[in-house]
């Protein structure tokens, strides 16, 4: 199944720095795909709908191949139990900084509304913190439900000149 997962942090883990954290959370979910495994760049960004002052982010995304024999409810799982590996504590309030954040945004071409889970993520075409590297692994791809590509979708973004690629 070919999922994409967003990736991001603003506050070291037990590991050290965000940059060293996403570092290690790649080979983590690299551990979890079947096959195909492709990162984008590392990108700063300044914090989304979050409290003031809170640090700026690193984000990345992934493009993956999961078992099809796995649901995405239990998939969501597995992320969860990567972000407390590396510190993740959850009940810190909506959007608080966080050492690691691993957003499910799309499970193949599924559209789904759960209390659990919901995809493509909700927000997803509204943030280009999630478009950017998503454009860098493809530009023509487009999130299930949407006509637009999600290159389309960046270039109507105002906020995607904030985002700073550092890792190619």
């Amino acid at each position: 199944m070919d999922v994409w997962i967003s990736i991001g942090s603003n506050l070291a883990s037990k590991l050290g720095p965000p940059e060293e954290t996403i570092r290690c959370a790649l080979a983590e979910l690299k551990s979890l795909s079947c096959s195909g495994f492709k990162v984008s760049s590392l990108f700063l960004s300044a914090p989304v709908d979050c409290r003031p002052g809170s640090p700026d982010f690193l984000n990345a995304m992934v493009r993956m191949d999961v078992p099809e024999r796995i649901s995405p409810e239990n998939f969501l799982m597995s992320l969860q139990a990567v972000e407390k590996q590396f510190g993740r504590v959850r009940g810190n309030g909506k959007n608080a900084a966080r050492t690691l954040d691993l957003d499910m945004i799309c499970w193949g071409r599924l559209i789904l509304d759960s209390p659990q889970l919901r995809l493509p993520h909700p927000r997803a075409h509204q943030r280009a913190f999630v478009l950017l590297p998503m454009v860098e692994i493809d530009p023509l791809f487009r999130l299930p439900g949407f006509d637009k590509t999600i290159g389309q979708q960046l270039a109507s973004l105002s906020d995607a000149a904030g985002l700073e690629r550092l890792i190619p």
